[in-house]
């Protein structure tokens, strides 16, 4: 599971050129901006991911919030309230999270990995559903059904990279469309279910629905298919799309994944497209490649970034039971958020 704040050690710092309060760490994947002299190689910190929502509540995280808060309706129905942190750019050096001492926070030393995000009340940002007609939440999303449409960014991946990299099946590289996780399952009773990224949506005249119709009749009992919804009136619409559309990237039956290459030709139609690129042997080219990359969707735009499956649609161990990982492009997160 993705833990949106842990114990990382400090790897490599780097100086940043012109920069006399400032340098750059490295934690695990990730490249983060800090004070001058704050950490040394081998120290230990509490490492926040990007999305991190750090609650105004707190007054350990008052300084970041007095920079901006965003309000967030968590699953059970409360609204939650902070600063969430995104991919910036500080003296021309990309930084993505936060490092903040142990000590600061009034932790005691707990071993690398340790999750800490729940002891902080820190959660991830999901943006709010759409303002067009998004339907009413009735429930949680049916994880009975199909897992959660999340998949593990590369810098996460650390050694296990290695092993994924190495999987026989081989890797399939998608695309990563920018818009809002559609899930539409059909049960063994032939009932259905119309889900957001983290909501059970009531049928009606709404966007799930709407985009969720067409693809009613495809499903037979036991089957789902997870999309992104995209275009006008859908998160700003970055490919800059004509419309809405819709791009499936999983098949699921029984909550296991069909292979992409036993797709029927209704779902290849609508598939997010298939990049001609293989995946590289680091974790450092997997960003490299995705940062800048173009869309296929929507050509002259920034793709999101990759998203890659494993072509046999294995529940692979490393990344949590699913079968994909993703590389997104800064330079879209930088121009995004």
């Amino acid at each position: 599971m993705r833990k949106l704040a842990r114990i990382e050690k400090v790897e490599t710092i780097e100086a940043i050129v012109g920069a006399d309060a400032i340098e750059a760490v490295w934690v695990g994947g990730w490249r983060v901006v800090v004070r001058k002299g704050e950490f040394a190689v081998g120290d230990h910190g509490v490492y926040f991911e990007i999305d991190s929502l750090l609650p105004e509540a707190d007054p350990r995280f008052a300084a970041f919030c007095a920079r901006g808060v965003r309000d967030m309706l968590r699953d059970d129905g409360t609204t939650v309230r902070g600063h969430v942190l995104r991919t910036v750019k500080l003296r021309g050096v990309v930084s993505q999270g936060l490092l903040m001492p142990v000590a600061a926070l009034g932790l005691s030393e707990l071993p690398l990995g340790t999750d800490v995000a729940a002891q902080l009340g820190v959660v991830k940002f999901e943006p709010p559903l759409p303002a067009n007609g998004n339907g009413d939440q009735v429930g949680p999303f049916p994880t009975h059904i199909a897992s959660k449409t999340d998949a593990e960014r590369v810098q996460n991946l650390g050694e296990a990279f290695a092993t994924l990299h190495a999987h026989p099946a081989g890797w399939v590289a998608t695309e990563k469309v920018d818009g809002t996780s559609l899930t539409v399952a059909r049960a063994e009773d032939g009932t259905f279910s119309v889900a957001s990224r983290n909501w059970l949506i009531a049928e009606g005249a709404n966007l799930y629905w709407d985009a969720a119709r067409p693809l009613l009749d495809q499903l037979s009992p036991g089957m789902a298919v997870q999309a992104e919804i995209f275009g006008e009136g859908v998160q700003g619409n970055p490919l800059k799309v004509r419309g809405r559309r819709v791009a499936v990237f999983n098949l699921v039956r029984n909550r296991e994944a069909i292979p992409r290459a036993q797709w029927p030709a209704w779902a290849l139609a609508l598939a997010v497209p298939e990049l001609k690129v293989t995946l590289p042997a680091s974790i450092a080219d997997a960003v490299a490649q995705a940062d800048g990359i173009m869309s296929a969707v929507s050509p002259g735009q920034l793709a999101e970034g990759i998203v890659w499956q494993a072509r046999d649609g294995a529940a692979l161990p490393q990344l949590d039971g699913r079968h994909q990982f993703k590389a997104i492009s800064n330079r879209w997160l930088l121009k995004h958020g």
